[in-house]
Protein backbone atom coordinates (compact mmCIF):
# COMPACT_ATOMS: atom_id res chain seq x y z
CA UNK A 1 0.00 0.00 0.00
CA UNK A 2 2.55 3.01 -1.08
CA UNK A 3 -0.44 5.17 -2.24
CA UNK A 4 -0.23 8.19 0.06
CA UNK A 5 -3.76 9.19 0.06
CA UNK A 6 -4.70 5.35 0.92
CA UNK A 7 -2.61 5.66 3.38
CA UNK A 8 -3.66 8.84 5.10
CA UNK A 9 -7.32 7.12 5.24
CA UNK A 10 -6.08 4.10 6.64
CA UNK A 11 -7.45 2.91 10.28
CA UNK A 12 -5.07 2.84 13.09
CA UNK A 13 -2.94 -0.50 14.12
CA UNK A 14 -2.03 -1.12 18.08
CA UNK A 15 0.40 -4.26 17.16
CA UNK A 16 1.87 -6.04 20.93
CA UNK A 17 5.74 -6.85 20.61
CA UNK A 18 4.47 -10.07 19.49
CA UNK A 19 2.83 -9.30 16.64
CA UNK A 20 5.44 -6.86 15.34
CA UNK A 21 7.81 -9.87 15.56
CA UNK A 22 5.02 -12.26 13.96
CA UNK A 23 4.87 -9.27 11.21
CA UNK A 24 8.53 -8.64 10.87
CA UNK A 25 9.79 -12.24 10.94
CA UNK A 26 7.96 -13.06 7.94
CA UNK A 27 10.30 -10.88 6.16
CA UNK A 28 13.14 -9.84 7.92
CA UNK A 29 14.73 -7.69 5.10
CA UNK A 30 12.63 -5.87 2.93
CA UNK A 31 15.32 -4.85 0.28
CA UNK A 32 12.48 -2.85 -2.04
CA UNK A 33 12.91 0.98 -1.59
CA UNK A 34 10.35 2.74 1.00
CA UNK A 35 10.26 6.38 0.21
CA UNK A 36 7.11 7.21 0.11
CA UNK A 37 7.93 9.79 -2.54
CA UNK A 38 8.45 7.69 -5.05
CA UNK A 39 10.80 10.43 -7.26
CA UNK A 40 13.05 9.95 -4.09
CA UNK A 41 14.98 7.07 -5.69
CA UNK A 42 18.17 6.50 -7.04
CA UNK A 43 18.10 7.56 -10.50
CA UNK A 44 17.36 10.79 -9.51
CA UNK A 45 20.31 12.09 -7.79
CA UNK A 46 23.70 12.87 -9.13
CA UNK A 47 25.77 12.06 -5.98
CA UNK A 48 26.52 8.33 -4.43
CA UNK A 49 25.25 7.46 -1.11
CA UNK A 50 26.69 6.54 1.76
CA UNK A 51 25.71 3.29 3.69
CA UNK A 52 23.44 4.47 7.25
CA UNK A 53 21.49 2.46 9.68
CA UNK A 54 19.11 3.57 12.26
CA UNK A 55 17.72 1.90 15.10
CA UNK A 56 13.93 1.77 15.89
CA UNK A 57 13.78 0.87 19.81
CA UNK A 58 10.72 -0.11 21.28
CA UNK A 59 10.19 -0.59 24.80
CA UNK A 60 7.30 -2.27 26.35
CA UNK A 61 6.92 -0.13 29.36
CA UNK A 62 4.47 -1.51 32.20
CA UNK A 63 2.48 1.96 32.60
CA UNK A 64 2.42 3.35 29.40
CA UNK A 65 2.22 0.62 26.43
CA UNK A 66 4.81 0.26 23.74
CA UNK A 67 7.10 3.04 23.63
CA UNK A 68 9.71 3.95 20.56
CA UNK A 69 12.88 5.99 21.35
CA UNK A 70 13.28 9.25 19.25
CA UNK A 71 15.97 11.93 19.54
CA UNK A 72 16.23 15.36 18.24
CA UNK A 73 19.58 15.78 16.63
CA UNK A 74 22.25 18.93 17.83
CA UNK A 75 21.53 22.00 16.20
CA UNK A 76 25.57 21.85 15.11
CA UNK A 77 25.39 18.86 12.87
CA UNK A 78 26.24 19.40 9.07
CA UNK A 79 23.68 16.90 8.55
CA UNK A 80 19.22 17.12 9.44
CA UNK A 81 20.51 19.40 12.29
CA UNK A 82 18.12 19.84 15.00
CA UNK A 83 15.91 17.82 13.52
CA UNK A 84 14.12 14.50 15.15
CA UNK A 85 15.37 11.20 14.42
CA UNK A 86 15.73 7.49 15.21
CA UNK A 87 19.62 7.09 16.95
CA UNK A 88 21.45 6.24 14.07
CA UNK A 89 24.75 7.38 11.66
CA UNK A 90 26.53 6.62 9.38
CA UNK A 91 28.51 2.93 8.49
CA UNK A 92 31.94 2.73 9.58
CA UNK A 93 34.34 0.50 8.08
CA UNK A 94 35.41 -1.56 11.15
CA UNK A 95 31.48 -1.98 11.15
CA UNK A 96 30.17 -5.85 9.93
CA UNK A 97 26.39 -4.64 9.02
CA UNK A 98 24.38 -2.06 9.20
CA UNK A 99 22.88 -4.00 12.56
CA UNK A 100 26.00 -3.22 13.82
CA UNK A 101 26.54 0.06 13.01
CA UNK A 102 22.52 1.05 14.14
CA UNK A 103 23.52 -0.79 17.89
CA UNK A 104 26.65 1.12 18.14
CA UNK A 105 25.47 4.56 17.30
CA UNK A 106 22.19 4.25 19.83
CA UNK A 107 25.10 3.23 22.16
CA UNK A 108 27.08 6.45 21.47
CA UNK A 109 23.89 8.81 21.64
CA UNK A 110 21.89 7.58 24.06
CA UNK A 111 24.23 4.75 26.10
CA UNK A 112 21.79 2.13 25.51
CA UNK A 113 24.19 -0.88 24.60
CA UNK A 114 23.99 -3.44 22.60
CA UNK A 115 22.93 -6.09 25.03
CA UNK A 116 19.77 -4.09 25.88
CA UNK A 117 18.69 -4.92 22.51
CA UNK A 118 16.74 -8.16 20.39
CA UNK A 119 16.61 -7.24 16.78
CA UNK A 120 13.90 -8.74 15.53
CA UNK A 121 12.99 -6.65 11.72
CA UNK A 122 15.08 -4.63 9.21
CA UNK A 123 12.60 -2.26 6.51
CA UNK A 124 13.65 -1.68 3.16
CA UNK A 125 16.55 1.26 2.29
CA UNK A 126 15.08 4.51 2.29
CA UNK A 127 17.48 6.94 0.13
CA UNK A 128 17.93 10.81 1.26
CA UNK A 129 18.66 13.65 -0.69
CA UNK A 130 21.50 14.64 1.79
CA UNK A 131 23.19 11.41 0.00
CA UNK A 132 22.46 8.88 2.80
CA UNK A 133 21.36 5.43 1.95
CA UNK A 134 19.68 4.43 5.14
CA UNK A 135 18.65 0.83 6.29
CA UNK A 136 16.18 1.26 9.51
CA UNK A 137 16.66 -1.34 11.99
CA UNK A 138 13.65 -2.50 14.35
CA UNK A 139 14.72 -3.61 17.82
CA UNK A 140 12.96 -4.77 21.28
CA UNK A 141 14.22 -3.34 23.91
CA UNK A 142 14.75 -5.95 26.48
CA UNK A 143 16.50 -3.88 28.99
CA UNK A 144 16.23 -0.25 29.85
CA UNK A 145 18.75 1.61 31.82
CA UNK A 146 19.05 5.33 31.97
CA UNK A 147 19.35 7.13 28.88
CA UNK A 148 22.74 9.20 28.94
CA UNK A 149 23.07 11.72 25.77
CA UNK A 150 25.86 12.63 24.13
CA UNK A 151 25.49 16.34 23.61
CA UNK A 152 28.13 16.91 20.91
CA UNK A 153 25.35 14.52 18.82
CA UNK A 154 22.18 14.34 20.52
CA UNK A 155 20.19 17.63 22.56
CA UNK A 156 17.11 15.52 23.80
CA UNK A 157 15.47 12.20 23.61
CA UNK A 158 12.09 11.60 23.87
CA UNK A 159 9.75 7.80 24.15
CA UNK A 160 6.69 8.38 22.30
CA UNK A 161 3.64 6.16 22.09
CA UNK A 162 4.13 3.13 19.06
CA UNK A 163 0.41 3.64 19.13
CA UNK A 164 0.45 7.11 18.06
CA UNK A 165 3.09 6.94 15.47
CA UNK A 166 0.73 3.75 13.77
CA UNK A 167 -2.22 6.48 13.71
CA UNK A 168 -2.27 7.95 10.07
CA UNK A 169 -4.85 10.07 11.19
CA UNK A 170 -2.07 11.84 12.80
CA UNK A 171 -0.09 12.15 9.14
CA UNK A 172 0.10 14.88 6.85
CA UNK A 173 1.42 14.77 3.49
CA UNK A 174 3.48 17.93 2.43
CA UNK A 175 5.87 19.17 0.22
CA UNK A 176 9.13 21.33 -0.06
CA UNK A 177 11.60 21.88 -2.22
CA UNK A 178 14.40 19.60 -1.90
CA UNK A 179 18.05 19.44 -3.82
CA UNK A 180 16.25 21.91 -6.25
CA UNK A 181 13.51 19.67 -7.15
CA UNK A 182 9.61 19.66 -5.26
CA UNK A 183 9.80 16.54 -2.70
CA UNK A 184 6.77 15.13 -1.08
CA UNK A 185 7.39 13.86 2.53
CA UNK A 186 5.32 13.55 5.42
CA UNK A 187 4.96 15.32 9.41
CA UNK A 188 3.73 13.79 12.06
CA UNK A 189 3.13 16.02 15.04
CA UNK A 190 3.35 14.91 19.04
CA UNK A 191 3.39 16.97 22.02
CA UNK A 192 6.08 19.90 21.25
CA UNK A 193 7.92 17.20 18.76
CA UNK A 194 7.63 17.86 15.07
CA UNK A 195 8.68 14.52 12.72
CA UNK A 196 9.17 14.74 9.41
CA UNK A 197 11.58 13.90 6.43
CA UNK A 198 12.98 10.57 6.76
CA UNK A 199 11.59 9.62 10.22
CA UNK A 200 8.01 10.30 9.18
CA UNK A 201 8.79 8.23 6.31
CA UNK A 202 10.50 5.58 7.86
CA UNK A 203 7.11 5.30 10.25
CA UNK A 204 5.35 5.22 7.51
CA UNK A 205 7.33 1.95 6.02
CA UNK A 206 6.76 0.93 9.39
CA UNK A 207 3.22 0.81 9.39
CA UNK A 208 3.15 -0.89 5.52
CA UNK A 209 5.28 -3.60 7.03
CA UNK A 210 2.96 -4.47 9.75
CA UNK A 211 -0.54 -4.17 8.07
CA UNK A 212 1.28 -5.79 4.45
CA UNK A 213 -0.51 -9.33 5.48
CA UNK A 214 -3.29 -8.03 7.40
Amino acid sequence: MKDVETFLASPPISPSIEEIKRALGRNFFTSQIQNPDQKLAPSEYEIAFKAASVLLPIWHSPTAGLQVLLTQRAKHMRNHPGQIAFPGGQMDDTDPSVIATALRETEEEVGLKPQNFNVIGQLGDYFTTSGFCVSPVIAEVTKLTPIMICYDEVESAYWVPLDYLLNPQNFSFEHRVLANKTRGFFEIDYENIHIWGVTAGILYCLYQALTSER
